[in-house]
């Protein structure tokens, strides 16, 4: 019985964040790195975490908080900085407070703070 609960959770997961973005790491779900705090408003935060995500290849969300926004958007390509930008969470469904792409060892990482 625990075990199907947990396939049942897992198979949840994977579709509820099935978006056909590419990421950097081919697992399934989402990176959530929570030891740092991010300071400063969110222009601030989003180039603190698009360089932190570039630098450690994290292609996932990182916690520590937003800068005064209300959600964080992430998002990589290995086209173009641009495609980045497009492919993270809520790109044009929330207004952007501030966004930075970094170049990484295997691609752009994007990170949008919005309101």
């Amino acid at each position: 019985m625990v075990r199907f609960a947990i396939a049942m959770f897992l198979i949840v997961s994977f579709v509820s964040h099935a978006d056909a973005r590419p990421r950097r790491r081919s697992t399934a779900g989402r990176t959530y790195v929570t030891s740092t705090s991010h300071s400063g408003g969110p222009q601030a935060v989003a180039s603190a975490k698009a360089q932190r995500s570039a630098s450690g290849g994290i292609g996932g969300h990182l916690g520590g908080g937003f800068g005064g926004g209300n959600a964080e958007g992430i998002g990589f390509s290995t086209v173009s900085a641009q495609a980045a930008l497009n492919n993270c969470c809520y790109t044009g469904q929330r207004t952007v407070a501030g966004s930075s792409v970094v170049r990484g060892a295997s691609g752009w990482y994007a990170v949008k703070i919005y309101w």
